[in-house]
């Protein structure tokens, strides 16, 4: 206020000395009065305490600045009035003047300076001119001053006060001052008066008061005495300040405060939190202190999708099983904002679900989501028992607990889900363990050849008993060639297209390094000239984290089947050299005249008689398959256009409507002067070498696939027969035996060139190493049946099992044991079943527990031909009957 440009103008215009300080006692303004008094121009910022010379006691006496009434004033804190001093001017002049210095407070109560008024009172004439001067400062103060007797009787009232409290002068002067009293403050009044009366001042004293519309405003009260001339106490001096800013800044300061101490709390107690409901009770506690609410709640999503609560404060059962399953957003919303509903009964939801909640007692609540890893989980609500404002503060503080109780949820989750997966692990490293002796052993049993490095430089590599074989190298010695020098193997080198692999460019070393490396093929030249070509696929092996710890390769050797291909090759070039040699043909055509020239090869080629060609561009054509002449076309404008050379391989239909492959090659030669450009070049008949691609190409496809299908059959094998039988020996033998019967069956179907195998057959290879020299103890009935390649092999599988097992335990394992096999077809060929009957054997109980030849019988015929198997054993015999899709011909 004193700061104002109004004020300060104000001031300037007084013929009144005023002048300020701050609160160290430094000039910082005075008016032309005040210089004009003291005979001197005040230098601001620099004079302190008085903007006189020199000062005298009344009695003559030098009175330091230092502890002149405005210091006094100034260290005290109170105002000083009533001390007369001397003021000598430079020019040696005096002044008799009264001071009247009060200290000025800032809205804080700090002090931040002084007001001092110097009275010349050298003329007591001045003094009615002064007091008009004094009115004036009061009346344009911005508080409210007002005066009152001893008994509380208002006797002026300035402008200030009428704007704070709503009455004008008139209305107010000779009244009491309790008119500003609001019920229950009415004793404040003689407490006032009583102190007055003792000459004590009343400093910032904050109370309430009344306007005249009722209203109340919070105001700071500073009191002084008023004294007569003879200093008798005649009244009050009253200044009043609104301090409602203030105070709600205050109390929205200590909201914040109380606030950020709730989420203070809140983040501590979830951090140490070990279980989910201590984390429930800490956000509950938050939520109530920082809402300050009466009630709190919180609803997660069950696994159905369903809102329901897992923590409450002060909510009855009665009301939890009314609204448990509402909620107003699904688990599936994104990004759904907070719902706050100030006043129930003003809120447009279902009457039933308004009464649940008013019964409850609940005026006001709001719904707040909850979110976990970007989903949303649930929602806390807070419930008032009145009607509430949310304010913005409040929305924001809820949303920041909303955040931590998601987190905090989310982190317990995580941390139940870490401590499953680690007991998970355990359990899975133990089968693992158990696993990896079981692939050791298949390892080293199945004829495949497998690499393995368990490091990721590879600096060692073993492989099973095929590797090792197939590599020329003692078992257990390093096979990688990356090891260092004396240590890795010298007699042997890897090439792939021709070229030498280094060592890093190997399968094995490649998926070391992480990378999948499927269909590879090699070359394994040996120092003594010889090599084998192998066909596999690598992988990284990873520990648990997924990091790389070293490799595996499993490869077969496909030596026959390279020099097959090259064979082929060998067929493809010869048969271009014939091509080249005997079966090509010329052609010319002049764009100008249209004229198309063929040789009589060409002729040939067409099964044209010699000269019956009829020269036009539309008689080339007509042989053309009519899918392919628009691509003829096409091409040969574009080498007309370009004169790129023309090349382009197409069908033509032969008179006798054979289907035949040509390929064309062609060149424009350049026009000459007026002359346009010709077409011309060769054209031979590629029918073979296209059918031969085909052949070769189905050929490769063929091989490699039942390379395939044979590794994962022996895979399978290998898997069964040694997890089911705990006898290594025993183990090894059924394997050995399970292989020769399946090699036994591929060579049934080699020798076919995998066209099917008889079901006559199949039984026969099976059985003929247990029938006697009579064959009378096995006897075979039924009708001339084909089988594809993957009916053979099952079924002959199938018939390894039961004949084995006949031996060891059944018919024919004694003399006088016999075994009948017969087979039909059902009508309309439908179905094939196949009877095996036992008989003459000791008697067979039923196994306790399913071996791997119950396991094929009864589940692989099931699930690879689509068949049942059903297994009677009677004391006569075991009888087997299997029911089978009948195949279709192979």
């Amino acid at each position: 206020m004193l700061g104002s440009p109004d004020f300060r103008t104000a001031l300037d215009a007084l013929p009144v000395a005023v002048y300020l300080t701050d609160a160290d006692g430094y000039v910082t303004y005075f008016n032309r009065a005040a210089a004009d008094l003291a005979g001197r121009e005040p230098t601001v910022g620099k004079d302190r305490w008085c903007v006189c010379w020199k000062l005298l006691r009344p009695d003559g006496t030098a009175l330091p600045h230092d502890q002149c009434p405005m210091a006094i004033a100034l260290k005290t804190g109170r105002p000083i009035m009533g001390q007369e001093l001397l003021a000598v001017r430079p020019d040696g002049t005096t002044a008799l003047l009264l001071p009247f210095p009060t200290p000025i407070f800032d809205e804080a109560g700090a002090l931040s300076g002084a007001a001092n008024l110097l009275v010349d009172i050298t003329e007591r004439r001045s003094t009615e001119k002064d007091s008009r001067y004094l009115a004036a400062i009061v009346e344009s103060s911005d508080d409210a001053i007002v005066a009152k007797d001893l008994n509380g009787t208002i006797t002026s009232w300035n402008r200030g006060a009428e704007r704070l409290f709503g009455y004008t002068a008139d209305e107010v002067v000779g009244k009491s001052i309790t008119i500003l009293m609001p019920p229950g403050y009415q004793n404040e009044e003689p407490s006032i008066l009583s102190r007055i009366r003792r000459g004590d001042r009343i400093d910032h004293y904050e109370t309430l008061r009344q306007r005249k519309d009722g209203s109340l405003v919070n105001i700071s009260l500073t009191i002084s005495p008023v004294r007569d001339a003879g200093g008798r106490i005649i009244g009050a001096s009253k200044i009043a300040r609104d301090i409602s800013e203030h105070k709600r800044a205050t109390e929205a300061l200590a909201a914040r405060l109380r606030e950020q101490a709730s989420l203070y709390h809140l983040a501590e107690r979830q951090q140490r939190a070990r279980d989910i409901n201590e984390v429930y009770e800490a956000s509950l506690d938050a939520i109530q202190s920082a809402l300050s609410c009466q009630r709190a709640s919180i609803l997660l999503f069950d696994k159905s999708g369903t809102m329901r609560f897992v923590a409450w404060r002060g909510l009855s059962e009665r009301y939890r099983q009314a609204v448990d399953g509402h909620s107003p957003w699904t688990g599936e919303a994104k990004d759904p904002e907070p719902i706050f509903i100030e006043d129930i009964a003003q809120t447009d939801i279902a009457e039933d679900l308004r009464r649940v909640i008013q019964t409850e007692g609940i005026h006001a609540l709001g719904f707040i989501p909850l979110f976990a890893g970007g989903r949303l989980i649930g929602k806390f609500m807070t419930y008032y028992d009145l009607p509430h404002a949310f304010a913005d503060s409040e929305i924001g503080v809820a949303m920041t607990i909303a955040r931590q109780l998601g987190f905090s949820i989310q982190r317990l989750r995580a941390e139940e889900a870490r401590q499953r997966a680690e007991e998970q692990l355990r359990r899975k490293e133990a089968m693992e363990r158990e696993r990896a002796a079981e692939l050791m052993a298949i390892m080293q049993a199945v004829p495949a050849l497998i690499w393995i490095a368990r490091t990721p430089d590879c600096a060692e590599i073993g492989g099973n008993r095929a590797a090792y074989e197939l590599l020329r190298r003692p078992p257990g010695t390093n096979l990688s060639l990356s090891a260092p020098a004396g240590e890795r193997p010298d007699n042997f080198h890897v090439f792939s297209d021709g070229r030498m692999l280094a060592a890093d460019e190997l399968p094995v070393q490649r998926a070391a390094r992480g990378e999948e490396v499927p269909n590879f093929e090699e070359e394994i030249r040996f120092e003594d000239g010889s090599l084998r070509h192998i066909l596999g696929n690598a992988t990284p092996l990873r520990d648990a984290t997924g990091a790389v710890v070293g490799a595996v390769a499993a490869s077969v050797d496909i030596t026959e089947r390279k020099l097959a291909e090259e064979a082929l090759q060998e067929s493809e070039r010869r048969l271009r050299i014939a091509l080249a040699a005997g079966r090509m043909g010329a052609w010319e055509w002049d764009t100008a005249t249209g004229k198309v020239v063929w040789s009589p090869g060409l002729e040939s080629l067409h099964h044209l008689d010699p000269g019956t060609f009829g020269g036009t561009l539309a008689d080339f054509k007509r042989d053309i398959h009519p899918e392919d002449l628009p691509l003829v076309e096409l091409e040969i404008a574009k080498a007309l256009k370009t004169h790129e050379n023309y090349h382009l391989i197409y069908r033509i239909r032969l008179p006798d409507g054979e289907i035949r492959w040509m390929e064309a090659f062609g060149q424009v030669s350049p026009p000459g002067t007026g002359r346009p450009p010709k077409l011309a070049g060769v054209c031979m008949d590629i029918t073979e070498r296209r059918e031969a691609e085909s052949q070769r190409n189905l050929l490769v496809a063929e091989l490699s696939h039942r390379v395939k299908n044979t590794l994962a059959i022996v895979s399978s094998i290998a898997r069964q027969s040694f997890s089911t039988n705990p006898n290594v020996d025993d183990a090894r033998e059924s394997f050995d035996a399970r292989i020769r019967a399946l090699a036994q069956t591929h060579t049934r179907l080699a020798e076919a060139s995998w066209s099917g195998v008889s079901l006559e057959t199949v039984l026969f290879d099976e059985l003929s190493p247990y029938s006697d020299a009579s064959r009378n103890n096995v006897s075979l009935s039924g009708p001339a049946t084909m089988l594809p390649p993957k009916y053979a092999l099952t079924l002959g599988m199938a018939a390894h099992e039961l004949a084995t097992n006949a031996a060891k335990h059944g018919a024919l394992s004694v003399k006088s044991g016999r075994v009948g096999i017969e087979w039909s077809v059902a009508p309309q060929g439908r179905r094939l079943q196949i009877c095996w009957q036992e008989a003459g054997g000791p008697p067979v109980p039923e196994p306790k527990h399913n071996g791997f030849g119950r396991l094929l019988l009864e589940r692989v015929v099931a699930s690879d031909l689509g068949g049942e198997v059903r297994l009677e054993f009677a004391s006569e015999g075991l009888t087997c009957t299997i029911d089978v899709p009948c195949p279709r011909d192979p």
